[in-house]
């Protein structure tokens, strides 16, 4: 009898557990999926704050929240002197009334190709910080780095975009820290760098402040900083072409010496420009029909690529040949057009080894500064002879 009832006993327990199994299978997996879903918010918040790290923005971001944002409340700072020196075009600026303006053109598929990769996953937040704007009413927040993605978003028809706010940077930490972001971007060009050095240095006291010093607060060699300064002589939408063209110092340095020395005048610099955007949109089209044959591999063709110093200096020295102001008035021996030449060449070169001189031995230094010494005695004579009466003028 007693091995009957707790044979029962044992069958009811073994009926209850098993009820209460089939129970628990049928239940949604409320605490489970939550606890799923926060893992994984969990996990690409890391995902996210792991772009920043070793960055400037690290300690800004590392304790912050990602927040997905409607792409209303957001804007660029525009304002004269504050606005990122990196130029990216307004949404409203690169497409009008539906249409890409041409001169956008690559920009504006460079950036409906980011825009695509954000709104399937957005892997980086923008970072942004309480402010408004005349321009954008609805806008509570400015961006301090992340301009390229926002405008991409907008691009695309985004709605929300993944951000980061953080407190108002005073001037010269916001400068520094969108430098330090852009400066290692590939498609950061010369011109925006000269940009952030000038606007740095405005917001550092003006013009009173040394180029050293705004060099050495952007981690810039002093020769560097000047190198870069002297692209600003161009007009301003010169500049913005420049900048389009992602031409770098180097590859534009025929350029920026004839107009340094008023061997061109500012419509020729602006034919040598436009020449350049043709091999440049040349180049780009051939570039995407080869991307388009090939189906293995995608073809990035920048636009800087195909243009070098030497076609700069071919351009320059065709349009200051046909200039009005260059006919000689009794025509000048040859020698005296071959040393001009010459003499242009050795400054650019000794510009260029100002900052490499730690690569050549103490012999080899020792030699080169007596065959300077001997260039400067020699150039001398030719500036004393040059200062005579029969060619002081």
């Amino acid at each position: 009898m007693n091995k009957r009832r707790s044979d029962e006993q044992q069958a009811q327990a073994i009926r209850e557990r098993l009820a209460l199994r089939a129970k628990a299978d049928t239940s949604p997996p409320v605490a489970t999926e939550l606890a799923t879903d926060t893992a994984a918010t969990a996990a690409r918040a890391e995902q996210a704050r792991s772009h920043f790290l070793g960055t400037q923005l690290e300690r800004l971001v590392s304790n912050r929240t990602i927040e997905s944002l409607p792409i209303v409340q957001i804007a660029p700072e525009l304002r004269p002197g504050m606005r990122q020196p990196r130029m990216v075009p307004l949404p409203d600026q690169l497409v009008v009334q539906g249409e890409t303006v041409p001169a956008y053109a690559e920009l504006v598929a460079e950036l409906r190709d980011l825009g695509a990769s954000l709104r399937e996953r957005q892997i980086q937040p923008i970072v942004i910080y309480p402010g408004s704007s005349d321009i954008f009413p609805s806008a509570r927040y400015l961006i301090l780095v992340g301009q390229r993605r926002w405008t991409a978003a907008h691009l695309v028809g985004m709605s929300f975009i993944d951000a980061i706010v953080i407190e108002p940077p005073n001037s010269l930490d916001r400068i520094s820290l969108q430098f330090a972001e852009n400066e290692t971007r590939e498609d950061f060009s010369d011109i925006e760098r000269a940009w952030t050095l000038q606007q740095l240095r405005m917001a550092m006291g003006g013009e009173q402040v040394g180029v050293n010093e705004v060099a050495t607060r952007l981690n810039i060699k002093r020769s560097r900083a000047y190198q870069l300064l002297r692209m600003l002589a161009f007009p301003p939408e010169q500049q913005e072409t420049i900048a389009l063209l992602r031409l770098q110092e180097r590859q534009l340095l025929p350029l920026t010496d004839a107009y340094h020395q008023n061997s061109i005048t500012p419509d020729e610099s602006r034919t040598v420009l436009h020449r350049l955007e043709q091999i440049a949109a040349e180049r780009a089209l051939g570039s995407r029909q080869l991307a388009d044959q090939e189906t293995t591999r995608s073809v990035e063709a920048p636009r800087r690529i195909g243009i070098d110093a030497a076609t700069v200096a071919r351009l320059v020295a065709r349009v200051s040949g046909n200039g009005e102001h260059k006919k000689s008035e009794g025509g000048d021996p040859r020698w005296f057009t071959t040393l001009l030449d010459d003499v242009e060449s050795v400054a650019r070169k000794l510009r260029r080894s100002t900052d490499r001189v730690e690569e050549i031995s103490q012999d080899k230094a020792l030699e080169l500064r007596g065959r300077l010494q001997e260039l400067q005695r020699q150039a001398q004579q030719l500036v004393g002879r040059l200062d005579e009466g029969s060619h002081g003028g």
